[in-house]
Parts: structure tokens; sequence; C-alpha cells
């Protein structure tokens, strides 16, 4: 990569911010149950003001980050394909090696990205910010065609409507300023209302087809920003949208479909299904969903509309804790109902939407099972206070 003066620098033995040598020591107590917060360890985003390049190589792709701007951020915002996921420094999908540079590391977990693999010049590029022109090994990045090629671009929009589903889950109805382009099973980032620069990720549960609508399943939860207040959006409020986000997208094909995901990950699968019927998708899709407790087993009747729609559906609810419910379906976590009910992987393409444990789970059983290499695609999802 060129650097002020046309030429490459040499790279550094130690790239990147790195965390003071006792914070990480306090992070290897930490993790034995005691020691510093993990909150106490993750850097400052440092102010920039001048615009820094990044060149990805050995590819030699470069592009331009605005002060203030992560790393993938800018990438995604001029169409440049990197691998991500949860947005949040949590998931270690955007974890790149720098070769030449220094970053902020910014809000990246101290846990998907511990000091050992900072010392080794590792970054998170959602939460990184450029302290100067960047060199990045771009090897890592999957197939172009696995990843999708939308910009995600802002909307404004107004609530249209509040629905409590049961539990905790509640759908959001926004009605968006003009169409947003997204691919079934994607999600956006919802500003908070009432803030500038506060933004939760949200899976858009409706299909493309039925904007400017866009439906979402949410948890609430208790004194979050924006989940917390939920329940009492009111009709109109203003909501700021940017998107589309994530790589958990229906793609086309014959080959038969696993669906699986837990409490509020319904959403991105409510948008799949829609999708599927709506274009009159003859494959298998079998949907394996896990709830905590009966009540949070949501939006049967819709999925059950749906599959009058869609032949090759088939719903496969679990639950956690049933109680004296009477509930008559499987029990237990979502993966023992997959191994109960299925016995060989191979054929499937797998979606998966739920939290870290679950994803990693499911991902372990199902390539127990066969799954072929590359064909589990997921969006882990982290809660949105």
């Amino acid at each position: 990569m060129a650097g002020d003066h046309g030429h490459l620098r040499r790279p550094r033995p130690r790239r990147g911010r790195l965390l003071p040598r006792d914070l990480g020591d306090e992070l290897s107590r930490g993790r034995r149950g005691g020691g510093a917060r993990p909150d106490r360890l993750l850097s400052t985003i440092v102010p920039e003001t001048d615009v820094h390049q990044v060149q990805l190589s050995p590819d030699g792709r470069t592009f331009a980050v605005q002060p203030g701007e992560t790393v993938l951020g800018a990438a995604l915002r001029q169409g440049v394909r990197l691998n991500y996921g949860c947005l949040h420094g949590n998931c270690s999908s955007c974890k790149y090696l720098l070769l030449d540079g220094d970053v902020d590391f910014g809000i990246a977990s101290p846990y998907s990205l511990p000091p050992g693999e900072r010392e080794e010049g590792w970054a998170l590029l959602c939460c990184a910010t450029p302290l100067c022109d960047l060199e990045i090994q771009s090897s890592l990045v999957q197939d172009p065609r696995m990843l999708p090629d939308l910009v995600p671009e802002e909307r404004s929009s107004e609530v249209a409507g509040v629905e409590h589903l049961g539990g905790d889950l509640w759908r959001l109805r926004l009605e968006l300023d003009r169409p947003l382009e997204f691919y079934a099973g994607q999600y956006v980032q919802l500003g908070v209302p009432g803030t500038e620069d506060d933004w939760r990720a949200y899976s858009i549960s409706s299909p493309p087809s039925r904007q400017p609508v866009a439906e979402f399943v949410a948890k609430r939860i208790e004194g979050g920003r924006f989940s917390g207040q939920i329940d009492r959006l009111e009709a109109g409020t203003p909501m700021r949208v940017r998107g589309p986000y994530g790589i958990g997208y229906l793609r086309a094909g014959d080959d038969p479909v696993l669906l699986v995901a837990g409490g509020s990950g319904i959403a991105p699968i409510l948008s799949i299904l829609e999708h599927a019927a709506e274009s009159g998708d003859r494959r298998e899709f079998r949907f394996f969903f896990g709830a905590r407790i009966p009540e949070e087993v949501v939006l049967a009747a819709e999925i059950d509309a749906i599959g009058r729609r869609l032949p090759g559906l088939e719903f496969l609810p679990a639950v956690e804790h049933p109680g004296d419910s009477g509930w008559e379906g499987d029990t237990g976590r979502v993966t023992k109902a997959i191994q109960r009910h299925l016995h060989d992987a191979s054929p499937y393409d797998v979606y998966l939407c739920g939290n870290p444990p679950m994803c990693d789970s499911a991902s372990l059983l199902l390539e127990a099972k066969g799954v072929r290499e590359g064909r589990i695609f997921f969006d882990r999802f982290f809660a949105a206070v």
C-alpha cells in the first residue's frame, strides 16, 4: 500500500493500539472468575480527522475510510465485500490480520479479540478505526458469490404499530419513506429514538415484497435503551433504518433447506419462509425452533399459514421448560430435537439464527451429522438492549 511517500512502510512488530500489559494480566485473572470487568478492557475510540486508505492484499483493492468510520463500515459503504457478522465486536467473523498500520480497537470484546491476538496484529474490522493508512490480509475473504452485494443505505421511517406476541417477544412494524433493497434473512440497524448515533441490530421478519413496511420480532429487555421501550413506542414515532447487513440470507438452489432458530431468532426465518412461499420455491424446508417456555412458541399460526403456500415446510418447535402447560411437542433444547428428528444433514443447506452458544452447538451437531463444508449460513445475534 502506498504511504505518504509512495512506498510501503516497514511493517511494525506490534500493530494496533494494544492493551497495557497490566490489563492483559487482569483479563487472564478475569477468565478464571475474578479480576477486571470486560468493559474495563475495551479500547476507547480516538477521534480522527484524516481520511485513511486501506489496501487489501494480495488482491490490491483499496478503499477510503472517513474520520470516525470503522474499516468494515467504510468497506460496506463502498461495496467492498468482507466477512462480518454481529457488527458489535463479539462474534469474530470480521477478524483480519493487519500487515501494516495502526488501528484503535474500539469496542472489540477482549474475549473475541484477546490481547495475544492484538499483539500478533489481528483486529475486528467492525470496531477498528484507522490511525493511519492500513494494509490488511484479505486471503480470508470467502467466495464473493456467497456474500451479499447490496450496499447499506439509510432510510427514514415511522412506527406503524407494536404488537405483543407472547412472553418477552414483540413485533415492531415500521413504514419506510421509500423501499430498502435487502435479501430475505438479512438484518438492519435501527436508530434508538431520541439519540443521534445509537443503533441496535434487528433482523427483518417480513419479506422484501412487503415494503415500504418492514416488520421485526424483538425481545423486550427491562432497562434496555431500545428494547426496554419497545412496548411503549407510539405510532408515528420517527426512526432511522440503516442496512441491509448479514450473510444469513436465503440462497437460490435445489437442495433442501434446514432452518434452526431460537427466541427472537425466528425473525429472519419468517422472512425466508415468506419469500420462499411467494416465489413458489419447491424445496423441502425443515424448521427447528427452540423456546424457553410454551408462550414463546410464537407465530405458529402464521407459520402454518405459510405452510399452506409452501408445501415442503415442516415446523418442529421444542420447549426447554414446558412446566405443567400440557405442551405435547418436543422438550429440551432445540439441538435435542435436531438429534431426535434428523439423521443425515448432508443433503441440506443450513441457516441458523440465535445466540452464539446455540449457533455453535447446532453447527457442531450438524457437522457431526454430515453437513457439507461451506453449507452453514448464520448470523449470531446478541441481546440488543
